[in-house]
């Protein structure tokens, strides 16, 4: 063998070695992915997660990985390259398949401002949910938020056959704060002879029962819709 095609061989076996380990190792990733998702939803459980092979380590590069769930089907997984040394970032979008709940939770908010101006923090519970028409779940307002008479103390949401989310809040009544007149006036009251007329003449019997008052209790207000998750492709 020549000295110049002997040459011309190892320089081809130190390319070939350089792009090797110039590769990410996808199957980590998908290995990770898999476990992470797993981990943060709520009776999920995938069947397998697939990335392209082959993929070049690149500060910035963006790919797509397949996670998929039996049988509600398959999703998309978007991954970032935050370095060349091999480290990335990975984001699961809304799709008919499944719902991001961090994503759920920023839409949910900001339709609560439109509705109400006013700024609530959500708890929707697990990260991952399977996204299955039909079914509510709940999401907890964070430290409550006042209405006056009344706190929106929860969302329950439903996804209509359409993929579209509607909610509606839930309302506990405030509990009323007794002032240093209305003690006084208790006071008064029991300082009254029995038998003897208020001051209004209004005896006993005439008094208003709870319900003649207008008494109100907690209850849940009219839906809202927001717009339906960002179907991936």
């Amino acid at each position: 063998m020549s000295p110049v095609y002997r040459a011309a061989l190892l320089l081809g076996g130190a390319l070939m070695l350089t792009g090797c380990f110039n590769r990410l190792n996808t199957r980590a990733i998908e290995s990770e992915i898999e476990v992470e998702i797993e981990s943060q939803s709520r009776r999920l459980s995938i069947d397998e997660v697939r990335c392209p092979t082959g993929v070049y380590r690149q500060a910035g590069a963006y790919f797509r990985c397949v996670g998929m769930l039996r049988p509600e089907g398959q999703f998309t997984i978007n991954v970032t390259q935050q370095d060349s040394q091999g480290n990335v970032t990975w984001d699961v979008p809304n799709s008919q398949v499944i719902l991001n709940m961090a994503t759920v939770e920023a839409d949910l908010q900001e339709d609560f401002a439109k509705q109400f101006s006013r700024r609530a923090s959500l708890d929707c519970g697990e990260l991952y949910r399977i996204n299955q028409p039909g079914e509510e779940f709940e999401c907890q307002v964070v430290g409550r938020v006042n209405l006056g008479q009344e706190d929106i103390t929860a969302l329950i949401v439903k996804v209509d056959p359409e993929g579209n989310l509607n909610w509606y809040e839930v309302l506990e009544a405030t509990a009323p704060i007794a002032s240093a007149d209305a003690a006084s006036d208790e006071q008064t009251d029991d300082d009254t002879p029995a038998g003897s007329d208020s001051e209004e003449g209004e005896t006993q019997e005439d008094a208003p029962t709870s319900s003649e008052a207008g008494d109100t209790g907690g209850g849940v207000a009219g839906s809202r819709e927001i717009k339906p998750p960002i179907i991936a492709p």
